[in-house]
């Protein structure tokens, strides 16, 4: 998916070389997927094992495939290419994607890979519930103009200047916290000049508790002057609650050893400020156990188990509680416990893990950043500065997404060495296969044969882009055939759908663009329709089902002939016979290996209905369940033998629990 600026083969090079006669089934695709001076054989090893031991890239792991956005968690990605232009990218726009069943999008082409247009159009996204792979200017020009290498040359940064300008691009978009867990302490660095405050995301209807807590003040502000820790309770919002602070600054002549001065925050600003003298010292670093209960219109604090202060305000009757600081205050928290009026525990933390029961502080970026865009279709050549880049953005952040798609190709060595090289966190890749001559590309199934096993092999995720337009020597694809692409796509493990595009590309780039997803001139087509129908009844709700699971098989029933890179069905533990129509038979197990399948029926044809007949093997099954997507459950059958009826493109998804033992 290229755009002006990238330095390989354009699209249109690209897709007047892959006509359906070009592509051979058993070799690299022609038209430069990848180029034939690309280094094959023992070359091509001995340099990948040079780029892999100059990267140093750790391979990834199921724990850090768990953090990272889209990849992690349980909703299914749903993403496109080709976003909104720049005046179009508003708020209605960006609901617009959101209503059409999308989670992310790439903020690619039309918005120049602007950092004032992305960071922009992520404040919009984060508005709506979208996330977004940023395009970066600088990320650009170091995979383009530049090779990461210690070797040295020219044109060549060192991996420890690409690192500096990483952090540089990270630092605009990612969104940070004054909050970060520090040796199982809860550290608040800093502030707002007029406050930041984390609150708990529970506890908007708490009324009458106790907050209980631990805390040290830090010597902070100008100089060192003073030491401050503040905490809020029955907050309605950051901007609207009591907020307490523990302080040494000096509140009075002479001044005390300490205070505890109390603030109601109303829309942002106090409304009245009470200092309280107290006659224990607040010290830099000391260890405080506070109690603030809460009681109809009474509030009463305890430091180190003595009441210190009572106070009577009616303001807020209930909210969160959470922890403040301004400025250059900081402070550590820890043995975090909220228990009711009635002696119910609500909330404890000793900040021995994450941050999931807060929403800490904004201290920049936003919270829509997914990750960057690493590259767009890499040749063999660029896969050493791949390996650095991917490395140091894991390094910097691992909730960063380092995103890379891959050209699309028949050689397995292709694939194999960018996963070997590369070390990277998924595998992406766009094939697309409706030819403007009615027929199908050929080497479609062969190209998701080499993904799928190289993604098993790895443990990485497989993704895979959607043909949404006419464009070169593509056809403009039927509501059928956008599902059609999908489910086959399932069926070989996808774990991300993308659609490409979203937004027609404009005619100066003559590529013969046809209408995508939304036109050139911003109207909805009969495609926005259908990938909203499919995304939001069928695509995310059975995505949800196996995003978590492993692909055990892909097999053809009744494919004649069968396609490059398809293994034909036959007769095993788990499936006797399957009758009826061409089908594709996706079978997944759990990361537990439990015993439970699923499987998956997707029609082979895009075009016409399909009956088929699929009998189950009661030795190795005991019980099924149709999952349906209407209600997000699965519905048991009372028979081994199944029916589906699948329309053009559809599919159908079961549950094989196995047989009692």
């Amino acid at each position: 998916m290229h755009d002006e600026r990238t330095t390989h083969p354009d699209r249109r090079t690209l897709l007047k070389a892959m006509g359906a006669g070009a592509i051979a089934a058993t070799a690299p695709i022609a038209g430069g997927a990848v180029p034939a001076a690309a280094e094959t054989g023992e070359a091509a090893t001995t340099r990948a094992a040079e780029a892999t031991r100059a990267a140093a890239a750790p391979a990834i792991t199921p724990e850090d495939l768990a953090h990272l956005p889209l990849v992690g968690g349980r909703e299914f990605p749903i993403g496109l290419w080709w976003p909104p232009p720049p005046l179009q990218t508003t708020l209605a726009r960006y609901q617009e994607i959101k209503d059409a069943g999308f989670t992310y999008t790439h903020s690619n082409n039309y918005l120049w890979a602007d950092a004032y247009i992305q960071k922009y159009a992520l404040g919009i996204a984060d508005q709506v519930g979208l996330t977004l792979v940023v395009d970066d200017a600088t990320v650009r020009w170091m995979r383009n103009d530049f090779r990461v290498s210690s070797e040295g040359g020219d044109f060549t940064l060192t991996p420890e200047q690409a690192e500096t300008k990483l952090r540089q691009v990270l630092d605009t978009y990612r969104p940070r916290s004054f909050w970060e867990v520090r040796d199982g302490r809860l550290l608040q660095n800093g502030g707002t000049g007029s406050g930041s405050a984390g609150l708990s995301r529970e506890g908007a209807d708490w009324s009458d508790y106790t907050f209980a807590f631990d805390v040290a003040p830090r010597q902070t502000g100008g100089g060192g002057k003073y030491a401050q820790a503040g905490w809020a309770f029955r907050a309605q919002d950051p901007a609207n609650a009591y907020v307490w602070l523990l302080s040494n600054s000096a509140y009075t002549t002479p001044a005390a050893p300490g205070y505890l001065t109390k603030v109601l925050f109303v829309n942002g600003s106090p409304a009245w400020v009470r200092p309280v003298p107290l006659t224990t010292a607040v010290t830099d670093g000391t260890w405080y156990h506070v109690e603030t209960k809460v009681a109809g219109d009474t509030i009463t604090t305890s430091i180190n188990g003595t009441v210190v202060d009572t106070t009577t305000d009616a303001t807020y009757a209930r909210g969160r509680v959470g922890f403040r600081e301004a400025g250059p205050e900081s402070a550590l928290f820890d043995n975090v416990k909220v228990t009711t009026a009635d002696g119910k525990v609500v909330l404890t933390d000793d900040f021995s893990g994450n941050l999931e029961a807060w929403n800490p502080p904004n201290a920049g970026g936003s919270p829509a950043f997914a990750g960057l865009d690493i590259y767009d279709e890499p040749s063999p050549d660029r896969f050493e500065t791949l390996a650095h880049l991917v490395r140091i953005t894991r390094e910097l952040d691992p909730n960063a997404l380092p995103y890379i798609n891959l050209l699309p190709s028949n050689d397995p060595n292709y694939v194999r060495q960018f996963v070997d090289v590369v070390k990277p966190v998924l595998l992406s890749f766009d094939r697309y296969p409706l030819m403007a001559d009615g027929t199908d590309d050929p080497g479609y199934f062969l190209n998701w044969k080499i993904i799928r096993e190289e993604g098993l092999r790895a443990g990485l995720p497989t993704w895979i882009f959607i043909q949404t337009g006419a464009y070169g020597n593509r056809r403009q694809p039927t509501p059928a055939e956008l599902l059609w692409q999908i489910n086959v796509s399932l069926a070989y493990g996808a774990k991300g759908i993308q659609y490409f595009t979203y937004w027609t590309p404009d005619p100066a780039r003559g590529e013969g663009f046809q209408p995508a997803l939304i036109t050139v001139d911003g109207k909805r087509t009969d495609r926005y329709d259908a990938a909203k129908n499919i995304n939001l009844r069928w695509l995310a709700p059975v995505g949800r089902e196996l995003k978590p699971l492993v692909s055990e098989s892909v097999t053809h029933a009744h494919d004649d002939p069968l396609p490059a890179g398809a293994t034909a069905w036959t007769p095993d533990e788990v499936v006797k016979s399957v009758q009826g129509g061409a089908v594709v038979l996706g079978r997944f197990v759990d990361a537990e290996r439990t015993g439970t399948r699923w499987l998956l029926i997707a029609n082979r044809s895009h075009s016409e209905r399909c009956v088929s007949q699929v009998e189950l093997d009661p030795a190795a099954v005991g019980n099924v369940a149709r999952f349906d997507p209407r209600i997000g459950t699965y519905v048991d059958q009372d028979r081994l033998r199944l029916t589906a009826n699948l329309d053009a493109g559809a599919a159908v998804l079961y549950r094989l629990r196995p047989a009692s033992r």
